[in-house]
């Protein structure tokens, strides 16, 4: 490995693994990366879950220092105690993840005996090691609105669940406060995130990094779109997903059927629910479970479709939907995800009534089956402002700035 010239140490907490790339924790895999290119050391402290494996810390060791990790035994844990953990933290009368207070505690040794001289911070769960940090420079990574995708899950949730959602909700505008008020520099996902948190004036702290996407591992073999296949792809455990996959296919696929009746929908991404599993069975839906590789599936696709009705940040699946040039109907909340900071929207056909969300498949369909040809100005926009270069270059631009500042905030 070719040595870098000694930079500024960062160090890296998160609370999620960025590796396998299959995680919602991959924008930090790339965006290390680009920090070590341009010569930064970083330590890496994670909290991981019981699926974490050595060699997803050994896919660290050419952009990183060292990683530290704090297995967390809450993340095994039933559905009733997680949520019995939410409600002693807003009361609040203790509580609280093992493995993040482990985090925190070792965070304040390094800083105390190792010449830091910026931190990267990321994740609700680890907001406590914030207080451990002394005067140093904070990058904080909100990343998206997570108390914003609880909001909107409440508006299409039950009585009982609206409750529990609640909870939830309260925690993190907590969590989210904490973390903004602590800040250096602010680091947001998308324009619709920083507008949700930070509304009113702009905080001259807060910039859009979005995630990028590797445009030469996202990319067709085949020139040709596929017959009548419809393709959601995802996390199959994340509410969000969840819902919309049970929407597609149980309430949107039948009326697409009725006017195109050879259409099929694959549904897929690791670790689906129970719910999700339950679709297998309905006339043209194929449930994968986790795949070695998505890309197969979106080259075979005619459309994919994405009726979230709840969300926040950047939907990954889009953006790589849309580099493998697959034609995109989805949610405004999808859409509105990916919407620059310039106020440019993907190219991508908008639509939230179940009915009218039916027809623009239909659409799409017919569309392919007329001319199959790949939607180059999906991939265009993509590559055009969702470069993990240009991300990493904010990146540091944010951390010098930083550094230049002076004493962080107390």
């Amino acid at each position: 490995m070719t040595e870098r010239p000694a930079g500024p140490l960062v160090l890296y907490i998160t609370n999620g693994f960025p590796f396998p790339l299959t995680s919602g924790y991959l924008r930090h895999y790339f965006l290390i990366g680009r920090l070590a290119d341009a010569g930064c050391r970083v330590i890496l402290l994670s909290v991981v879950g019981v699926d974490h494996r050595p060699e997803h810390a050994a896919a660290m060791a050419d952009r990183t220092e060292r990683v530290e990790v704090f297995a967390s035994t809450d993340r095994g844990r039933g559905v009733r105690q997680r949520w019995m953990r939410r409600l002693r933290r807003v009361l609040p009368v203790g509580g609280g993840d093992p493995a993040a207070k482990r985090l925190a505690a070792r965070a304040e040794q390094i800083v105390t005996s190792e010449p830091i001289d910026a931190v990267v911070f990321t994740g609700r769960r680890t907001d406590r090691a914030l207080t451990s940090l002394g005067r140093l420079p904070v990058i904080v990574d909100m990343c998206d609105a997570s108390s914003l995708r609880v909001e909107r899950q409440m508006a299409v949730s039950g009585r009982v669940r609206r409750i529990a959602l609640w909870i939830q909700r309260v925690q993190l505008r907590r969590t989210e406060a904490r973390m903004l008020r602590r800040a250096d520099r602010l680091l947001f996902a998308s324009a619709r995130d920083r507008e949700d948190l930070l509304p009113g004036p702009r905080d001259p702290r807060a910039v859009i990094v979005p995630n990028g996407v590797d445009v030469a591992y996202w990319a067709r073999t085949d020139r040709s779109l596929g017959r009548d296949a419809i393709v959601f792809t995802g996390a199959m455990s994340y509410a969000p997903n969840v819902d919309a996959a049970v929407r597609l296919a149980r309430d949107i696929l039948p009326r697409v059927q009725a006017a195109v009746p050879s259409a099929s929908l694959a549904i897929v991404g690791r670790d689906p629910t129970p719910a999700v599993t339950a679709l297998d069975p309905l006339p043209g839906v194929h449930v994968t479970g986790s795949v070695p590789d998505m890309r197969p599936y979106l080259e075979g696709a005619s459309v994919f479709a994405a009726p979230l009705r709840f969300g926040a940040g950047i939907q990954n699946k889009l953006l790589e939907a849309m580099a493998m040039e697959v034609p995109a109907v989805v949610s405004t909340i999808a859409a509105d995800g990916l919407r620059t900071e310039r106020g440019d929207m993907p190219p991508v056909t908008v639509e939230d009534d179940e009915t009218a969300f039916a027809e623009a498949l239909i659409r799409a369909l017919r569309a392919a089956a007329d001319d199959p040809s790949p939607d180059a100005a999906a991939r265009a926009f993509v590559a055009r402002h969702f470069s993990w270069e240009e991300c990493g270059r904010v990146m540091l631009d944010q951390i010098e700035v930083a550094r230049m500042a002076g004493p962080a905030n107390d």
